[in-house]
């Protein structure tokens, strides 16, 4: 037994590590969405019929091309989202029918439907960064994420205005899409450091780190079982309580 941030800390079989992943369905069951990261292109498939509906070419507005490091369902905004690792992008592609048109560049007003909307299906609705965020955290309703950006920093995006809102400097190597969301009477980002044995606690509230809990050894994954935080470590699992983690 040993102590984290002076708690007991138990120790158990190793936790598989989060794979990112680059593909994705929908969460109606009608598209799936694949990045093809030698040619520089997401190809999106009609899973009734296997046929290739759409090949998305990634790149900026620029013309720039990139490679994509993660697709996601994002179940409650019913789009898929995709993190670039070339360009600062990120991309944003709703499968709603129903959704708002997607317009590119400058429009005076959506609402006149001015300009001319990006075609579809799976217009793209591109999220402008300062850097590229190859890994991130989101928030359960999708509404923001939290994404490694160089230097140890944490940038919290929104996504429904599409841009960075605040920078956390961390001092260390945070590995945001090994950590978890934690749900107590507010919502918390438990992210691991890369670089230091400790865990980064981010407080959705206001975007300010809570705490940093030393840990006994570098964690590389985290999920939340009930009110138990299990974070995997080369010497095994350790187990924290709500106890051990005081926000106030």
């Amino acid at each position: 037994m040993l102590r984290a941030g002076g708690a007991a800390v138990a120790f158990a079989a190793a936790l598989p590590l989060h794979a990112d992943e680059l593909s994705a369905q929908s969460s109606d069951g009608r598209w799936t969405l694949r990045a093809d990261n030698a040619a520089h292109v997401l190809v999106a498939s009609d899973t009734r019929t296997g046929a290739i509906v759409r090949r998305i070419a990634v790149a900026d507005r620029r013309g720039v091309a990139s490679r994509v490091t993660r697709v996601l369902d994002a179940v409650p905004r019913a789009s898929f989202i995709a993190l670039l690792a070339d360009v600062p992008e990120a991309w944003e592609l709703p499968y709603d029918p129903r959704a708002e048109p997607v317009y590119e560049g400058l429009v005076h007003d959506y609402r006149m439907r001015e300009g001319v909307a990006a075609g579809g299906p799976l217009p793209v609705r591109r999220i402008v960064l300062d850097a590229p965020i190859t890994q991130a955290l989101f928030a359960p309703n999708f509404d923001y994420l939290v994404g490694a950006v160089a230097g140890g920093q944490l940038h919290v995006v929104n996504l429904n205005v599409r841009r960075r809102i605040e920078t956390i400097a961390t001092g260390g190597d945070p590995h945001p899409a090994q950590g978890a969301v934690w749900q107590r009477d507010r919502t918390v980002f438990l992210i691991p450091d890369g670089a230091a044995p400790r865990l980064l606690v981010l407080d959705a509230r206001n975007w300010r780190l809570r705490r940093s809990l030393a840990l006994p050894a570098v964690a590389s994954a985290i999920r939340v079982i009930g009110d138990t935080i299990e974070l995997a470590t080369r010497e095994g699992v350790v187990r924290l309580g709500a106890a051990d983690l005081p926000l106030d």
